[in-house]
């Protein structure tokens, strides 16, 4: 199947102020050199530790039909060729010139957790109700979200944007060039906090989001949040007059009555824009709940429909690392186990939603509820007692045995008791085959912890041996 037109060479001239003498034309944009697709715009970034002009020539070898360089030397296809000053500056302004002529609604996302699940979870409900481009894994940073800009289609009816930050300022200028009309915090917790001075730092620092709405645009807010009050009156601060929440709070206006979290998912029960509406998501965890609520109440602020997006929950399942779910063959080949991929990050809340989903499963007879958990990263001061006190949920929420990963994740294998103490390694190299050794037939294993500490590695070597669903 041919790939709709993105950027015509005469286009993205246009919008980069370069010079090109060819005349292609290009369906995609890629950063790096080894995921080229056919008929992508290679665009050459630089950076401290990389420069992505010397992969040009092998991007046009791999299918790309263009590449937008500030140096064209080594490159023999010269009529393929995009000169720009600046290449961030580049794909700031093609991202910039994508957004301009689009007349899709668009949505913008953050949140200290839950920013990807609910981007997924309304990417897919949306694009049951028309074209919807939305970022692609966690394209949520200073060239994920211009990219995402470039590449969204002219004629999408939605879009929805992950918008992410590590510190002050990152937030305000990539939404602005979102321009969103909904914008939504999922909630504001202790992540990043080595770059802040406490939470409520944080959290303004989240409602940066606001700074791309214009007056009439709608922001979305998790009612629950202690910092709920504080953000909306800083929405209202900045003149922005229509503030809505989602929640169990009697004030929510899109409000939980009661959900019944079940292995494969979460049946709910809700009030939505006035609505009642039961639905099932196919996400089990309490945080999958309220982040439909989020979902529901996007959907709804855009002007879509919310009861036809509240049926097609039933559809949505994590993504990957986010707590995607597999029955693997033991290694042995004797049975069978219950992955949780929650490789993908991790900090104090997110790691007590994984922690709450693996005790609600239910292991097969002689099966037992493993946590396998990866330090969390960007905890400044309060890391160490952050580890530690892991081990109040663990026990009280019965998980048979934990294997901690990392060096920080010492300080839990302190504290941990013997008997649910499976062992502690630095690397997560050095814990697949102790992993792998103490696995039953029937058991769950949570997997999770920072990207850092690469606990996904544990992820791929489990599933290698046998994915059976």
């Amino acid at each position: 199947m041919t790939k709709a037109v993105l950027w015509t060479a005469k286009d993205a001239e246009t919008a980069t102020g370069g010079k090109t003498t060819g005349d292609w034309t290009v369906a995609g944009i890629t950063i790096d050199s080894r995921k080229v697709s056919e008929g992508d715009l290679f665009i050459a970034l630089k950076g401290p530790n990389f420069d992505g002009h010397k992969f040009a020539q092998a991007a046009l070898d791999a299918g790309a039909h263009a590449v937008m360089v500030s140096d064209a030397k080594g490159i023999t296809d010269t009529d393929k060729v995009l000169l720009v000053d600046d290449t961030m500056a580049a794909l700031e302004s093609i991202g910039l010139a994508g957004r301009a002529r689009s007349k899709a609604k668009i949505v913008a996302i953050t949140g200290s957790v839950g920013k990807t699940g609910t981007k997924e979870a309304l990417k897919y409900v949306l694009s049951q109700q028309g074209k919807t481009h939305a970022s692609p894994a966690s394209f949520n940073n200073h060239w994920g979200v211009p990219i995402t800009l470039a590449t969204l289609p002219a004629d999408a009816d939605f879009g929805v944007f992950e918008i992410g930050m590590n510190h002050p300022g990152e937030i305000s200028k990539l939404v602005k060039m979102v321009k969103p009309s909904v914008a939504v915090i999922t909630t504001v917790v202790g992540a990043h906090t080595e770059f802040f001075k406490d939470e409520a730092e944080i959290a303004m620092a989240k409602a940066e989001i606001f700074d791309g709405l214009d007056k009439d645009g709608t922001v979305i807010l998790n009612r629950d949040n202690m910092h709920y009050f504080a953000l909306a009156r800083r929405a209202k601060e900045l003149g922005l007059g229509n503030v809505k929440c989602f929640g169990t709070d009697a004030m929510a206006n899109y409000r939980l009555f009661e959900a019944n979290i079940v292995t494969d998912g979460s049946a709910v029960r809700a009030r939505v824009g006035g609505r009642d509406l039961e639905y099932f998501i196919g996400c089990p965890g309490e945080h999958w709940v309220l982040n439909s609520l989020a979902v529901l109440g996007c959907v709804d602020a855009i002007g879509a429909d919310p009861v036809r997006a509240a049926q097609d929950l039933a559809d949505v399942t994590p993504p990957a690392g986010r707590g995607e779910t597999h029955t693997v063959k033991l290694p042995s080949g004797n049975g069978t186990f219950t992955l949780i991929d929650d490789a993908y990050n991790a900090n104090p809340t997110s790691m007590m939603a994984g922690i709450k989903v693996l005790s609600q499963t239910k292991p097969s007879d002689g099966g037992r509820k493993i946590a396998v958990l990866g330090e969390m990263r960007e905890l400044g001061d309060i890391a160490p007692k952050m580890h530690a006190d892991l081990h109040q949920p663990l026990t009280a929420l019965e998980i048979d045995r934990v294997y901690s990963v990392g060096p920080m994740m010492a300080e839990l294998d302190k504290t941990l008791p013997s008997e649910r103490n499976a062992g502690h390694f630095d690397t997560a190299e050095d814990a697949i085959e102790p992993i792998k050794a103490d696995l039953r037939d029937g058991d769950v294993v949570l997997v999770k912890g920072s990207l850092g500490i690469y606990v996904s590695k544990i992820v791929s070597a489990l599933k290698s041996c046998g994915v059976v669903e």
